[in-house]
């Protein structure tokens, strides 16, 4: 009788179990289910979908766009690299100055050229608009997109330090104005993380009509040795990290309350060139890390040894109490680069502290450019 009585519950059981799914099931319609390439990014079974076209979210607030930090969003085509450059830039306004620092900017691995929007206002507002500043969405990132997409695509250090050669040569040839005013022109090459290993080991690889306008390389948050053991952690943080949010305002909050980045300001701009509006109304995330992964191990091996030995003025910007390696040890006690630490900083220095790193570029730029220097005598003069 027992028996029989436990079998019954377990029947009973079982029945509204499959009654359950099957409503489930019948709820949602897998095939509007939206195919996501990257890892961590799940189904959303929280509701429903129709097979009428959905209604695209609203945004809370309304959010500012490329056009209130830069002059221009430009694509460039460079064939011999096959891909369209999406370009963000701000061109002199003025060349009334002994010298004009053109800052050439490279975003880190999943991030994009808006990264570097505060930070491009900022020095542009200091500056008086007598600077350039240009950066741009690497490939695999934001709206950089390959022309022919039948190619395999490459995503080692050499691709991304070819691909930022070529761009800034293009740019030294058709923007920066004419023979005379080049001859003003003081490049500064900056990178935040991944772009501070491109733009480390691209100085020596720039043809000599730019590399010699070439001022200085600026490095931030990034030691070689931390990055090689983050890379470790990689695959859990993608894991961990959702690829999809209802709105873009969403995404916004949610890196906002993870760390990831300290400021409205910067996030309300940054954030959004990291996802794009997919058919079902969410915004999904744009670069997939995961296809990266057979390419990390030559990102950073070198990094050190090469950036202390770089025959240019060199500067390291690192966030809170990061430590340096064995060759940054030794490069800063021999006093081969400067280094800056600010402790109210996440990884995102530009986008965190972006005002006191306009600063600090402005100042690096100014102690170590000697157009600058005006010399003053009273040689000959007559007493």
């Amino acid at each position: 009788m027992a028996d029989d009585l436990r079998r019954k519950v377990v029947l009973d059981k079982l029945e509204k179990a499959n009654e359950t799914l099957g409503n489930i099931q019948r709820s949602m319609n897998i095939n509007d289910i939206e195919h996501q390439d990257n890892i961590g990014e799940l189904p959303d079974f929280t509701s429903s979908k129709s097979r009428t076209a959905p209604s695209i979210p609203e945004d809370s607030k309304r959010l500012p766009t490329w056009d209130a930090f830069f002059q221009h969003n430009e694509q460039i085509s460079l064939t011999d690299r096959n891909f369209n450059f999406n370009t963000y830039y701000s061109l002199p306004t003025s060349y009334d100055s002994p010298s004009i620092p053109v800052f050439v900017m490279h975003h880190g691995a999943g991030s994009s050229g808006l990264s570097f929007a505060q930070l491009g206002s900022e020095l542009f507002k200091i500056m008086k608009g007598k600077c350039a500043c240009i950066s741009f969405d690497a490939r695999g990132h934001g709206q950089t997109k390959p022309i022919d997409s039948s190619i395999e695509l490459d995503f080692g250090i050499d691709a991304f330090i070819d691909d930022f050669t070529s761009l800034l040569n293009y740019f030294f040839l058709t923007k920066l104005d004419s023979s005379l005013n080049k001859q003003k022109l003081s490049i500064i090459l900056v990178g935040h993380s991944l772009g501070g290993s491109i733009s480390s080991f691209a100085y020596n690889r720039f043809p000599e009509q730019v590399r010699k306008h070439l001022l200085g390389v600026a490095m931030f948050d990034i030691v070689e040795e931390i990055a090689v053991k983050a890379l470790q952690n990689v695959q859990h943080f993608l894991y961990s990290t959702p690829n999809q949010f209802t709105t873009y305002s969403d995404a916004i909050e949610w890196h906002i309350k993870q760390g990831l980045s300290r400021q409205h300001a910067s996030a309300d701009i940054s954030i959004p060139a990291l996802f794009k509006r997919s058919s079902s109304g969410k915004v999904i995330r744009i670069t997939n890390l995961q296809m990266f992964k057979g390419f990390w191990g030559d990102w950073f091996t070198g990094l050190s040894k090469q950036f202390v030995s770089l025959p240019t003025c060199k500067l390291l910007i690192l966030a809170g109490n990061d430590n340096l390696d064995k060759d940054l040890i030794i490069g800063q006690m021999q006093g081969k680069y400067q280094l800056v630490v600010f402790q109210d900083s996440g990884h995102f220095i530009q986008e965190d502290c972006y005002l006191k790193t306009a600063i600090t570029l402005i100042d690096f730029w100014k102690r170590n450019d000697n157009k600058n220097v005006v010399i003053k005598t009273n040689w000959g003069s007559k007493a």
